[in-house]
């Protein structure tokens, strides 16, 4: 197809921190135009915005580009990309008659998404590497480079081409976490969780913030689902196994969780949904390891926590990790797991400042706390009030002083009523409600 020089805001583009990469093809053309063509080979991971770059450095170029693109198919259409171009092109069969087209017609020729390319189309690219240099001819390529795993064509073909003079490689980066700032201004996302969830990949970030948080988004749910329905069964069990246990899974737990499954790993590492390194495995991005687990049923959900909980209680090494136990504990629904651990989770966290994450793991212990003999809930209850009234939650913090106070009242407990009864009127006096907060404050002074 032709396409045609356009203002690239007209696109809804909005390109950050990519004023390198157009650097390096504006060179490229410049010298292509000079009779010194050139190939300039553009990686990056899928979502990271190569076409969004190479239609904003096509519309700069005030004259038709043609471009082509593989498709996703199980067998491609051989030369797919170049009859996609269009014109000339379309008309003829085989590598040598398409690149001495190519060299006759000067220009820009783009071809995206080569991961996906048929053989025909790759040894056209080996022919164009080899010829490129001496024609007012300019070639831009694309790739995800996600998507090669070692013995994929498409690498062992770009490992031969780049010695070239006239072949450049050009990476295509994740967003940094200031470019993510910027574009979630106009949202009401946190910047910090916002580049928590989707590492800086632009898609992923803008899906997040056309969808405005809570959920991931549909179009990223689809996405990440349709890469892992490619994998093998037991690839999309380790998947499970990963997407339960955030934010890194340990070799040792994943061994214990996935059992024989553990094999599939390096299948999951090829497809560039997880990434491997020397102290465990992850997911590449946290909305897809939510995407993922969004879609374990239920009972497999309980039980992978509860192998999770059983395995983390008692590690090879090192003392057991109560914040990660609680977590298991409460995605599992054991109770009594829940009770042992969510408590002294919050105690650590608490000693370090941590305030919400504090307030988290007592809410957890509280789901049950009518396991619990008044005076242990009470306990509970003055915890979960403090750490709500330090991260400015007032209203919880009321409400769990009006709970202690039920507990102490139901056992008689005169002097801790009156103490929980002066704690309450300071509480109610933090959302600036005088009259709420002095019933609470003489009911004291007269108990007391």
């Amino acid at each position: 197809m032709t396409v045609t020089a356009a203002d690239p805001t007209a696109l809804g583009l909005r390109l950050l921190e990519r004023e390198k990469q157009l650097e390096v093809l504006r060179a490229a053309r410049d010298e292509a135009l000079a009779g010194e063509g050139r190939l300039v080979l553009v990686a990056g991971e899928a979502g990271v915005g190569k076409t969004a770059l190479l239609r904003s450095f096509c519309g700069e170029n005030g004259a038709s580009v043609r471009w082509g693109a593989c498709d996703p198919m199980f067998a491609p259409h051989p030369l797919g990309p170049f009859l996609d171009a269009g014109g000339e092109l379309a008309s003829l069969s085989g590598p040598h008659e398409i690149v001495d087209a190519l060299l006759r017609a000067p220009g820009v020729l783009v071809l995206e998404d080569l991961h996906w390319a048929d053989e025909a189309t790759l040894d056209t690219l080996r022919l164009l590497a080899r010829k490129v240099a001496g024609a007012p001819l300019l070639v831009v390529a694309s790739y995800r480079d996600d998507e090669l795993d070692r013995a994929h064509p498409l690498r062992i073909v770009v490992g031969e081409v780049t010695p070239s003079s006239a072949v450049v490689r050009l990476d295509v980066p994740r967003l940094s976490r200031d470019a993510v700032s910027a574009l979630a201004i106009a949202s009401s996302l946190d910047a910090d969780e916002l580049y928590r969830l989707t590492s800086g990949n632009p898609f992923y970030v803008t899906e997040a913030i056309a969808a405005g948080g809570g959920v991931v988004p549909a179009s990223v749910r689809d996405a990440v689902l349709a890469r892992a329905a490619r994998l093998s069964p037991g690839a999309r069990s380790v998947l499970d196994v990963v997407a339960i246990a955030p934010p890194r899974v340990e070799l040792w737990l994943l061994e214990e969780l996935a059992g024989e499954r553990i094999d599939a790993v390096s299948e999951c590492v090829d497809a560039a949904v997880l990434t491997a390194s020397d102290t465990g495995v992850e997911f590449r991005h946290e909305l897809a390891r939510l995407a993922i687990e969004e879609t374990i049923e239920p009972l497999e959900r309980r039980r992978l926590h509860r192998a999770a909980l059983a395995a983390l209680a008692t590690p090879p090494f090192g003392e057991p990790d109560v914040v990660r136990l609680s977590h298991h504990a409460d995605s599992a629904e054991d109770a009594d797991a829940v009770l042992e651990y969510a408590p002294e989770a919050a105690e650590r966290a608490t000693a370090v400042g941590a305030h919400r994450e504090a307030a988290a793991h007592l809410a957890r212990a509280l789901r049950y706390e009518q396991l619990l003999h008044v005076e242990e809930r009470a306990d509970l209850l003055k915890r979960y009030a403090d750490a709500s009234y330090l991260t400015d939650r007032c209203y919880d913090a009321i409400d769990a002083a009006e709970r202690m106070l039920a507990c102490y009242r139901s056992i008689g407990d005169a002097r801790s009523e009156g103490r929980t009864l002066t704690m309450l009127s300071a509480l109610q006096m933090c959302p600036m409600s005088v009259v709420d907060a002095e019933p609470a404050g003489v009911a004291a002074v007269e108990l007391l």
